[in-house]
């Protein structure tokens, strides 16, 4: 009878890795959400995806006496977060979007007693498009800092801030899908060898990949090419073996985020671009997504980035009168700045918990940003007019 139920016991006892315990453990004495940006607008919207108001109701408020299920409940709802943010079309404000994110994350929280408002923590941007510019992320460094100092910084201390932040940047070039995923696996290594940076001191924060579609194209049609001969002996379609493999490499890049992700407890954000045109949605214009649901299931939010609508020229209008507007049309097109709203492709699938939170926000958590030569900023929620400008599904 004793050994009947000692064997009851063992089952119910799961075996896991001390940084999986580690983890647990840090989870459940801090139920905050690990993947906040430092960006109000952002963190709004982070808040409410990885920690539903449900969800937290449902917890015991002292976490002495948690409920039996907790350990699934913050499995599925605290945790590590990844966002894609998805252009309508190229210069669509995406990346500046990326370069606003990746400033606040590796500015110091305070600098000489000036308070900064930084993450001081450290970046790994995976920059498939070989088109990272770093003179546009230090304006945009520049900016945050001049604007966020409670008190004017001299040339000197700028520099210093400016310095030690683009320190804590690391940077890849993967030219391949296969590149993309040998680098992701080396990225441990590389953080843990900390004579090959200066991020020693610094928790790795967010993990930017842009663009996360770079490779759809290619990896398409060398799947499709090069499984026609096996499709000849296994009487399978060639389409559907190549589909098969293509969907692998991106069951294998989630596969080593994850991993990166219960290591470092960090925030994965990949740029995307948009294939089809937008559709009415649920709480505003929606696109389908076209990656493999092995990557759109990974993901925790989906915000949706475009240029505001600028009035068109006037119907019979001649090429001299569209000239002698130019100046006149590039101010409103810099006025009309850029729209950010959350995409509810997957609103289906949202608890109403979520649904209901969205919609505490003014207009569903959607905010704009402005972007010149010395910076970019990130204005609050949308108001009535900026609504109007916002990209429609017609």
């Amino acid at each position: 009878m004793a050994g009947l139920f000692g064997k009851q016991l063992l089952t119910s006892v799961k075996e896991e890795r001390l940084d999986e315990f580690l983890q647990s453990l840090r989870t459940l004495s801090d139920p905050k959400p690990t993947g906040r940006l430092g960006i109000p607008m952002l963190d709004r919207l982070i808040d409410i995806f990885s920690n539903p108001p449900q969800a937290q109701q449902d917890l015991h408020p002292q976490w002495r006496s948690p409920p039996p299920d907790v350990r699934a409940l913050y499995n599925n709802k605290v945790g590590p977060l990844v966002i894609e943010v998805c252009g309508m079309m190229p210069c669509s404000g995406k990346t500046q979007l990326l370069y606003y994110i990746a400033a606040a994350t590796v500015l110091p929280e305070a600098y000489e007693g000036i308070k900064l408002g930084g993450k001081q923590g450290a970046v790994v941007w995976l920059d498939t498009g070989s088109r990272f510019d770093i003179c546009r992320l230090l304006s945009v460094l520049r900016s945050i800092a001049m604007r966020q100092g409670s008190a004017p910084f001299s040339p000197a201390q700028l520099e210093a801030i400016t310095s030690e932040s683009l320190e804590n940047i690391h940077i890849f070039n993967p030219q391949s899908s296969a590149a993309l995923l040998s680098t992701s696996k080396t990225i441990q290594n590389y953080l843990f060898s900390f004579n090959r940076h200066y991020s020693s001191g610094r928790p790795l924060s967010t993990l930017i990949i842009n663009n996360i579609s770079a490779f759809l194209h290619q990896d398409r049609l060398d799947t499709d090419s090069y499984y026609n001969v096996d499709a000849i002996s296994t009487n399978t379609p060639a389409t559907q073996i190549g589909y098969n493999s293509f969907v692998q490499r991106y069951r294998d890049l989630v596969n080593v985020l994850r991993e990166i992700q219960a290591t470092f407890s960090c925030t994965v954000i990949a740029g995307n671009v948009a294939l089809s045109a937008l559709q009415p949605g649920m709480i505003g214009p929606t696109v389908r997504p076209h990656l493999p649901p092995a990557w759109t299931s990974f993901c925790t939010l989906k915000l949706l980035v475009a240029r505001g609508k600028t009035p068109k020229f006037g119907p019979g209008i001649s090429a001299e009168e569209a000239a002698g507007e130019a100046d006149a049309r590039r101010n409103a097109v810099r006025k009309s700045g850029f729209r950010v709203w959350v995409d509810s492709w997957e609103g289906k699938n949202w608890g109403s918990d979520v649904r209901e939170a969205l919609e505490t926000l003014c207009r569903c958590g959607g905010f704009s940003f402005s972007a010149d030569g010395t910076g970019i900023r990130l204005e609050e929620p949308l108001t009535d007019e900026q609504k109007t400008l916002m990209p429609d599904s017609t």
